[in-house]
């Protein structure tokens, strides 16, 4: 039997993957960032004393994992203080504030737990003022002054978390230093895995809390090269779908962010590949085996990972009926490897680090009883969102979701915005219309294998009523691609030219290279992000 790879499928692989790898290291985040940190109960304050009576121009301050908003009072004899500034807390972020005033004492209140790294102060030329010494509950302390080498000239995504990187990246660093965990509305596997190289290098610093999210986003590349070639047997269509997916906005967007969505949707991306083995190779009970493990990381990660797993059993039971293989030994194979073994993992996940911020989980019972708090919380979530969007807009990329924006001199402006390369998504919509009816008329198995794992994974979302995001499309878009790849695939057979495939693969580059300062966070002028604005539901 002929080889499905050779060196040249190899070659191929590799060259994507690192052309790939290396553009999503490019910017990825900061190496360093204060790692100490002084931790501040409620209703204690800090006392910060000058050096001498100074005019502050703003302060410069690195917020830890705990915290809500502090007050800042100002005096120049600590006796009389009559200026009160409000500082927002988010979770290991750089902050600037303004103080615009001339003093020599300060006060910061904190009416909860909170956690602080650093802070500095400024005067009316930017110079770095001297402080006499900081004292909490009358003990002087340090730990606010001792990593001054760490402070950025300017603050941005490279040394501060965005979006709901407070959430995860915080939670990645209480898994990692053994306290308790502030997120727990997902599953925990997304967050231990977000927590290793935090864990290892013992730095928190925004490199390593987005490091095995986008090295989960360049290895969906190297899937997407070897599910292509399963797929079409082609080394020009297996090239193809991983030059989709490298070259989708999207994808760059999400996968550098310190989340968990990059595990979730390559460990649904080797469920299929490995389900697809299961349906078309010899080594039948492995594949299935694999298809079972990575099912079970994907809900372990996100409970988004049901859904596919409806699709994986229509795809299952479709098979071993149409092979005549209904047998009780391949039932008890696919509960074994579907349900008992997930169910395994994701207990496993509770059970190896059980503490939560507000309740533990030491037993199988408290694990039941926090998914159904979990379930709790998103059935009966109702608030709403600027960004949030209909499933039936994110086929279209409609309505982005804006993550992170900054601004600098007059006219620079950087964005980081999850948008989709419309000329890979939109062609998805006309590909899954192509199919439909090519499935109706050939009853084609590839055919079927991708407009199943489209369809049921996606039908759930119709049903739900809370706020919805786009990055919840991103778990079907590798089917989409794949989707597209096969429309392409019969184009140019019928036209006896793979031409049209050339042009169109530009397409996609030309649209990723035009939109990429609106997913990578460089500065450019604003009137550029102005001129690629498509729609007015496109932020940048």
């Amino acid at each position: 039997m002929k080889k499905m790879f050779d060196k040249y499928d190899y070659l191929l692989m590799a060259v994507i993957t690192l052309c790939y790898a290396f553009l999503s290291f490019i910017n990825l985040g900061s190496l360093t960032n204060p790692n100490t940190f002084l931790n501040i109960k409620a209703n204690e304050e800090i006392l910060i004393e000058l050096k001498e009576d100074t005019y502050l121009s703003k302060i410069k301050f690195f917020t830890g994992n705990k915290g809500e908003n502090y007050e800042l009072l100002l005096s120049k004899d600590n006796v009389y203080y009559d200026t009160v500034i409000d500082i927002e807390n988010k979770a290991f972020a750089w902050q600037e504030k303004k103080i615009l005033k001339s003093t020599k004492y300060l006060r910061l209140l904190c009416s909860e737990d909170t956690s602080l790294g650093e802070i500095i102060f400024y005067d009316n030329s930017l110079k770095k003022v001297p402080i006499k010494k900081i004292t909490l509950n009358n003990k002087k302390v340090t730990t606010l002054t001792d990593e001054e080498d760490t402070v950025p000239k300017q603050i941005s995504y490279l040394n501060s978390t965005y979006f709901d990187e407070i959430y995860f990246a915080r939670t990645a660093y209480e898994y990692a230093n053994g306290l308790r965990a502030y997120e727990w509305t997902h599953p925990p596997l997304g967050k231990l895995i977000q927590a290793l190289p935090l864990k290892i290098t013992k730095k928190m610093a925004p490199f390593y809390y987005r490091l095995m999210g986008n090295i989960a986003g360049i290895l969906m590349v190297l899937v997407m090269y070897l599910f292509g070639k399963k797929l079409f047997k082609k080394k020009l269509f297996a090239s193809l779908s991983a030059l989709l997916m490298a070259f989708d906005t999207f994808h760059f967007a999400q996968t550098r962010m310190g989340t968990v969505d990059s595990f979730l949707v390559l460990f649904i991306l080797l469920s299929f590949y490995f389900m697809y083995n299961f349906i078309t190779d010899e080594r039948k009970t492995l594949n299935l085996f694999l298809s079972g493990l990575f099912f079970a990381l994907a809900t372990s990660t996100k409970w988004i990972g049901l859904y596919a797993g409806v699709a994986l059993a229509i795809i299952f039971f479709t098979h071993i009926i149409k092979n005549k293989n209904l047998s009780f030994k391949m039932i008890l194979k696919g509960f074994l490897f579907f349900v008992i073994i997930p169910l395994i993992i994701y207990l496993s996940t509770y059970l190896i680090y059980p503490k939560i911020e507000w309740f533990e989980s030491f037993s199988i019972k408290e694990v039941l009883e926090q998914t159904i708090r979990m379930f709790k919380y998103h059935s009966d979530l109702t608030e709403t969102h600027f960004f949030s969007s209909p499933y039936y807009t994110w086929p279209f990329s409609y309505k982005p979701v804006w993550y992170y924006s900054s601004d600098i001199e007059p006219n620079l402006h950087a964005s980081i915005t999850g948008i989709g390369n419309i000329v890979i998504w939109w062609m998805g919509v006309v590909a899954f219309l192509y199919l439909l009816i090519k499935l109706f008329r050939t009853k084609d198995k590839t055919t079927f294998f991708i407009l199943v794992s489209i369809i049921f994974p996606f039908l759930p979302f119709i049903f739900i009523s809370r706020a919805m995001f786009l990055y919840h499309y991103f778990s079907i878009l590798p089917f989409i691609m794949f989707a597209v790849v096969l429309l392409l695939k019969d184009l140019s057979l019928k036209i006896k030219s793979n031409k049209f495939i050339y042009i169109y693969l530009a397409l996609v580059i030309i649209f990723f290279i035009i939109y990429y300062p609106a997913v990578s966070g460089i500065y450019m002028p604003k009137n550029y992000f102005t001129f690629i604005k498509f729609f007015n539901s496109w932020y940048f």
